[in-house]
């Protein structure tokens, strides 16, 4: 059972690489709207990290996050637009017979509306995201002893997440191209466990600042025409009731992440990423645990 889900793994990567491969190659042949080209920078980047990373997270082979999209469109010019991503996150445990255990199922639909036309120099669009996340388990939510089943726990929420996103001169430089992301996540009381009430954050402030820059080249001193390094900045605040946690509780409430990813010239496709995290466990059943780690690893570019 074990070797079918690494070699699930191993295919669902190479799928996922396929994907981006073949959206550049057709970016490439058909240049697109700066419409279209914003929406795949607001595409999340497929990863695996090498290990679990320095910090409090149990011990792992690696994470791997796979998100492949599909772009739905009815025209080059449209102002609408739409993504479908079956995404899915999955650790592999360094223990014996290396587990796969719950991976997180997070399908999802987003729809995309232009608010500005292509003279504007900030182009900004809303966006309506329709997801799931469960983690494909029936057993019971808690153990005999009281304690949560972080292995076959029952974990399912669907939420809706409205926001706004546009690209913004953020830092002085020519060579950088920056966007900036700001939404609502609300998980409505619908096909979700009831053993969230109170211990889940159903309602969450995102906000996401992405920078890509292009560097030198050694050889002609002339700035490359790809954008090699990518700086990300993500913060959640977390409403509602948590676990009898104050509302300015930051140690409960706030979540942050960093990644700086660089690409290699010897990779086309492919980067080096530094990612630290701090903040609530992303990983379905283990929602209640408090993150705070660093950790490295390959990262697929969904924005060129």
């Amino acid at each position: 059972m074990h070797k079918k889900l690494f070699l699930l793994t191993v295919i669902g990567l190479c799928f996922t690489a396929l994907v981006v491969e073949a959206q550049d190659t057709l970016v490439q042949e058909n240049p697109e709207s700066s419409f279209f080209r914003t929406i795949r920078a607001n595409q999340h980047d497929s990863y695996i990290t090498l290990g679990g990373g320095l910090g409090n997270m149990e011990p792992l082979i690696f994470e791997a996050f796979i998100a492949p999209y599909f772009l739905l469109r009815a025209s080059e010019n449209s102002c609408w637009g739409a993504t479908l991503s079956p995404t899915i996150i999955l650790r592999m445990y360094a223990e014996e017979s290396f587990p796969v255990r719950t991976p997180s199922y997070m399908p999802q639909v987003t729809f995309y509306r232009q608010l500005d036309d292509e003279r504007g120099r900030a182009l900004q669009y809303v966006f309506l995201s329709v997801v799931h996340h469960s983690n494909g388990q029936d057993d019971s939510f808690f153990m005999e002893d009281g304690s949560m089943n972080t292995l076959s726990g029952d974990f399912s929420t669907n939420y809706l997440e409205l926001g706004v996103f546009f690209n913004k001169k953020l830092v002085p430089f020519a060579n950088t191209t920056e966007f900036f992301k700001t939404s609502m996540e609300y998980h409505p009381d619908f096909y979700r466990s009831y053993e969230l009430k109170g211990r889940y954050s159903f309602i969450r402030w995102n906000n996401s600042i992405r920078i890509f820059r292009s560097l030198g080249s050694l050889r002609s001193w002339k700035m490359e025409k790809n954008q090699r390094l990518q700086t990300t900045l993500q913060t959640s605040w977390l409403f509602g009731d948590l676990d009898d946690a104050a509302f300015f509780d930051v140690h409960e409430r706030f979540n942050i992440s960093f990644t700086i990813a660089y690409q290699p010239r010897a990779l086309s496709d492919v980067s080096v990423f530094l990612n630290a995290y701090s903040g609530k466990d992303y990983y379905n059943m283990h929602f209640q645990q408090r993150l705070s780690v660093v950790r490295i690893g390959l990262q697929a570019f969904a924005f060129r």
